[in-house]
């Protein structure tokens, strides 16, 4: 019995799913919508890449809610906070959920499609 979904190393491309029978129209819903929080990573099977950004979302999440509250009781480190927040952690998060979104379109809409033989 041969496995007729393995892929060659060569032709795996940057997102190989280790179950290639994942919905091409989630992966993109969860990237685009919920990229940020890396839930596209768990969804392809790729939970360590997918739990640094979830855990560099939160921390981002956390600093601007600290820096937020803070500026409220005119705490001065309330804006070193939030611009740490949002313009550290949250640029990195955003950029690398964007070339994400990318590669997974240019991967969903340029890779022919595979068709199953009868078994």
């Amino acid at each position: 019995m041969s496995d007729r979904s393995a892929i060659s190393p060569a032709n795996r491309g940057f997102f190989y799913l280790k179950n290639p029978h994942k919905s091409a129209g989630m992966t993109v819903f969860l990237s685009l919508f919920l990229g940020g929080f890396g839930l596209h990573r768990f969804y392809l099977g790729k939970p360590l890449s997918g739990a640094v950004m979830l855990i560099l979302s939160l921390i981002t999440l956390a600093l601007i809610a600290t820096g937020l509250n803070q500026l409220e009781t005119l705490e001065p480190n309330g804006m070193l906070a939030v611009v740490s927040g949002a313009l550290g952690f949250g640029m990195i998060v955003s950029a690398w959920a964007l070339v994400d979104l990318l590669i997974i379109l240019v991967g969903v809409f340029s890779a022919p499609a595979h068709h199953d033989e009868a078994h």
